[in-house]
């Protein structure tokens, strides 16, 4: 018992599926990912331990905060696949590369993690933030604003 049915306006179905299509492009996922990499970011700034002394490095002096200060959201080219997933990552920049030295730890210093407690504390955040972005973008497709 097969049911029939009649669209009357298949233009307009025709034009909401392209719309939606349109939230799926690379544009609305980079956004996206980095609306969620924004929320760990700040969560990782503030978690950031500020040496009371001055680092000096090869490269010169690093005043307290030089870590914290040089803390960057990066485009991850290795995971990201256009199209389909836009990864970000939140690091530091070369002139904090002792950074993973703090995360981590070394033969001859404790570990002071503050990645992974921030991603760990904010991934509920970040994945709302996600999500809201492209909830958004759907709204905004499907009617027409």
């Amino acid at each position: 018992m097969a049911k029939s049915f009649e669209m009357e306006n298949a233009q307009s179905l025709t034009d909401a599926l392209r719309a939606l299509d349109d939230v799926a492009s690379e544009s609305v996922l980079r956004q996206a990912a980095v609306a969620g990499a924004r929320v760990v970011f700040a969560e990782v700034k503030l978690r950031a331990p500020i040496d009371l002394g001055i680092y000096e490095g090869k490269q010169g002096k690093h005043p307290p905060g030089f870590l914290r200060d040089h803390l960057l959201i990066a485009y991850d080219d290795e995971v990201s696949v256009p199209g389909r997933i836009s990864s970000y990552l939140v690091t530091w920049s070369r002139e904090a590369y002792y950074g993973r030295f703090v995360e981590y730890g070394t033969s001859k210093m404790a570990a002071k993690p503050f990645l992974r407690p921030a991603f760990e504390a904010k991934k509920r955040a970040a994945a709302e933030a996600v999500n809201e972005v492209i909830q958004t973008k759907v709204k905004e497709a499907t009617s027409g604003k």
